[in-house]
């Protein structure tokens, strides 16, 4: 013990294991021996004054003997240092909390503009980015970096709206669902639906990172019929109310500029060009000097995808001076076309109805007065 005190300090413990097992063996053996053994009576005065008989065998007294060391033992081994599982607790079932707060980490070092800020919470040894707007791969932090470096000038905010977990270990979760971006100025901000997935990975002492991020704009699933006729109709009182100002070139710029294809109600022309400037405007030059105003009668609608329907039927058209209207039955098939955030004509076609034949318009009353006095 004092030659080598550190090798007597790891073998202590093993040796006085061995000399209780070695003790226990001795006693069970004597136990189970053939051999009478010697019993002993004592007498012993309890404190509460009572006398009791103990009757004690040899073996039992070696058992007494070695009882002291036994619970020195134990009070030994009970005075070990429990093992800390406080980091282990605390990565071993990911939660969703968890998972919000890293996300809420993430969000925090875009506000920073700092995109070597939000590059660091990416695992740059085992990548695995598919951001929302580029068509690139990223594997390393150098084109994550590069990537956030244009992204965090939007200035980015995103808000959870659905999301879910699944924990595959102790370190290692999968966090997805669905998230909206607000871009733009603080005065002009504009929402992007997107869709998310996140796989984070533990790297000890608090440090959560991202081994794969994959992000994308949420798909714009076609609006039902019911929803785009009340689009159509609404398009159709913008095209009616253009018509009331009596200005041709606004009810113009209600059509695209190219590949328009245009047959009017009463004229023989097709028109191929909407737009001020053009023989669209031309048209309805004359036309709105006629004061008319349609109402639908009868329609429906055909949708050809979130950008695009055909919305047909019968409309009838009031002509003439306030107190000489003639209405006029007519049929319409529009198409019309969604170009940025506006809707406009691709195609219209109007006709009197087969079998009707057009009223004459009287002539405006200020182009009569201005007759009569001429012939004065």
């Amino acid at each position: 013990q004092l030659i080598f005190p550190q090798l007597w300090n790891l073998a202590m413990p093993s040796l006085m294991y061995t000399s209780c097992a070695f003790a226990l063996l001795c006693a069970a053996a004597d136990s189970f021996s053939l051999a009478p053994t010697r019993k002993h009576v004592s007498n012993a005065r309890p404190s509460s004054g009572a006398t009791s008989i103990k009757v004690v065998t040899e073996s039992t007294e070696f058992l007494l003997a070695a009882a002291p060391g036994i619970s020195a033992l134990a009070l030994v081994a009970g005075n070990k240092p429990a093992p800390d599982t406080s980091r282990k607790s605390s990565t071993a079932t990911p939660t969703l909390a968890l998972a919000r707060a890293n996300f809420k980490r993430w969000n925090d070092a875009l506000q920073t503009k700092d995109a070597a800020v939000v590059a660091n919470m990416y695992d740059s040894s085992d990548l695995s980015f598919l951001p929302t707007v580029s068509p690139k791969h990223i594997k390393d932090d150098f084109s994550t970096e590069d990537y956030f470096t244009a992204f965090v000038q939007k200035n980015p905010f995103g808000t959870i709206t659905d999301d879910s977990i699944q924990a595959y270990n102790d370190g290692t979760y999968l966090h997805s669902g669905l998230y909206t971006f607000e871009l733009g100025e603080a005065d002009a901000r504009t929402p992007v639906q997107a869709r998310f997935s996140y796989v984070w990975k533990y790297f000890g002492d608090g440090d959560w990172k991202i081994s794969h991020h994959h992000s994308s704009v949420v798909p714009s699933s076609p609006p039902s019929a019911t929803d785009m006729l009340a689009t159509a109709r609404e398009n159709f009182k913008r095209w009616n109310d253009a018509l009331q100002t009596k200005n041709a070139a606004t009810v113009a710029e209600l059509y695209i500029s190219n590949n328009l294809s245009f047959l009017p109600t009463v004229s023989g022309d097709h028109i191929k060009s909407g737009g001020s400037g053009t023989n669209t405007e031309d048209y309805f030059t004359a036309f709105v000097q006629k004061n008319p105003f349609g109402t639908i009668t009868d329609d429906s609608i055909q949708v050809y995808n979130e950008y695009t329907y055909l919305h047909s039927g019968m409309y009838t058209f009031q002509l003439g001076e306030a107190d000489a209207r003639t209405p006029v039955e007519a049929r319409f098939s529009y198409v019309w076309e969604k170009i940025g955030n506006d809707w406009k004509i691709a195609h219209h076609h109007s006709s009197v109805r087969p079998g009707e034949t057009p009223a004459p318009v009287p002539a405006p009353k200020a182009s009569a007065r201005k007759n009569k006095k001429s012939r004065k």
